[in-house]
Formats: C-alpha cells, structure tokens, sequence
C-alpha cells in the first residue's frame, strides 16, 4: 500500500488483506506463466548459418525478454500453434547460402481449426485479464469497503483458476517442446546427422551429389593433381584413399568411383589410351 495513500476513516476491512495475498497469488502465476512464454517463444525455431547458431539464439532470447505478454501471446498463436498442413508435405522456404552450412528447426504444435480459433479467444481473454489485475483492479473494486472486497475476492478466485488452467497447458507445451529438442540434440550427436550435413547422404539413402563429401574431396583432388584441365581418376582415387579414406563410392551407393562420378552428375569425364597402356579415365568439374 503507499504510504500517500489517504485510509478512510473507518479503518480497513478485515477482508483487504486476504484481497491483497490472493491478487499477489494471481500476479506470480502470471508472471510464470510469462516466462515460460517466453521459453516458447525465443526456443521454438532457430534458422541461420551453423556458425552463428549461438549468437542467433542470444538475440532471441534477449528479444523475447523485452515482449509484453500480449505479443509474447501473439508470437505464439503466429508461429507455435498451427493449423493442419492441407498438404502432406509442409512447403520449406529455400535459401541460398552459398558454401555455408545453413540450420533450421521449428517447433510447432498442430490443432484442428476449431480448437486453435477457441485457443486464441482464451488467450486473448487471459492478456485481458492480465491487463485488468495489473492496470485496473484498484479501479474496478473499492478495497476499503467490505461489499468491494467481498466482489473482488469472488474475481480473484475465478481469476487464479483461469491462469492456473493455462499455466498448466503451457507447462505441457514447454514439456512437450522439451522433448523434441531432446530428441534432436540426440540426433545431432547421431552418425545420420553426420551423414546428412558433412557427406550429404539424407535418411531415406538419397544423395544430396552438390554439397556431398564424395564430391568435395573429388574437387580437392582436382586443386592437386590436375593435368592442365583434367584430373585422372586413379590418381585422385589413390590420394583420396590416403586423405580421406572413409570416402568410397560405396558409402553412397555407388559401385566404384567411375559410377559415381556418373550418378553425382558434377564432373566431365573422358578416356585415354596410350599405346601398351590401360584405359585411363579423366574428370573435370562442369562448369556452372
């Protein structure tokens, strides 16, 4: 209470009090309820360049700390709570990053049409609710009268169980939400995710031939041992074998190296025959 505050003469019901602990009760489950906003918030996806990963996270969380409740509400409804895909396949906005190894997530929890439309209504109603306890409570109920603290006690009970059945939700999200990236950290430590981000070998077997290891130490072989324009294979084999001898034409289901050279669809290759010599076979890297 202010101390400049002017008491009524007739002292202070013996209800303010028990007023004063419930609306305290109300603003903390609030004020948890924002902060676990927030985690959904600044953790629920994370797109960028890998080696900027880290700073990209800081910026949002430091971002999400600055939200009101109400655009914390509103990036939550945007980006975490979603309607279902009409299509099988969700749409992925490509972006061309060059060389770099470009990261991406999101988490996001689909509901049907009519349960995500009552979902915003409620958490709406909970901002304004917020908003009420916070900026208009001393106006809306006379604490010094025992009729105004009888009717702001009834709000205030109705009030803790409607932040306390959102709160409750909101753990499960997070909870939720938890689990998935546990899961995908685990994935990460995976040799998969090796296989797909350093040697673009994807789950299903498909190579990404572009950005794979197999082509890449192709093309380093190229820096080292090219003949003018073109590379002949079995060098660039023995030297690949000695650099990077986990790279074979198997591991991407390939036959031999020849076979690969073909299925990547990266290089030009040729053959030559000198006299009392072996076919000999060349590559070179197609020009974009």
């Amino acid at each position: 209470m202010d101390e400049n505050t002017t008491i009524p003469s007739d002292g202070v019901p013996d209800l303010q009090p028990i007023v004063q602990r419930k609306l305290g009760r109300c603003l903390l489950r609030l004020q948890q309820y924002e902060r676990q906003l927030k985690v959904i918030v600044a953790h629920g996806e994370l797109s960028g360049p890998a080696d900027r990963l880290p700073i990209i996270r800081e910026q949002k969380i430091a971002c999400a700390q600055k939200k009101t409740m109400g655009m914390l509400v509103g990036g939550l409804t945007e980006s975490f709570l979603t309607l279902p895909s009409p299509n099988e396949e969700e749409s992925q906005t490509k972006t061309d990053a060059g060389d770099q190894i470009w990261f991406s997530y999101r988490h996001q929890l689909e509901m049907p049409a009519e349960h995500y439309e009552a979902t915003k209504v409620a958490l709406k109603e909970l901002v304004d609710l917020r908003n009420e306890l916070v900026h208009h409570f001393l106006e809306r109920f006379d604490l010094w009268s025992e009729s105004g603290c009888q009717a702001a006690d009834g709000f205030l009970e109705e009030s803790y169980e409607t932040i306390n059945k959102h709160c409750l939700t909101l753990q499960r999200w997070v909870k939720s939400m938890d689990e998935a990236r546990a899961e995908m950290a685990s994935f990460i430590q995976s040799q998969a995710f090796s296989d797909v981000l350093i040697d673009g070998i994807r789950v299903d077997g498909s190579v990404n031939w572009p950005g794979s290891g197999i082509c890449r130490c192709l093309r380093e072989a190229e820096t080292k041992l090219a003949e003018g324009s073109w590379t002949r294979l079995e060098a660039a084999i023995r030297w690949i074998g000695s650099v990077y001898p986990e790279q074979t034409p198997k591991r991407y289901g390939c036959s031999s190296w020849r076979h690969a050279l073909h299925e990547s669809r990266q290089f030009e290759i040729r053959k030559s025959q000198a006299d009392n010599e072996r076919t000999a076979v060349w590559y070179r890297s197609k020009v974009s």
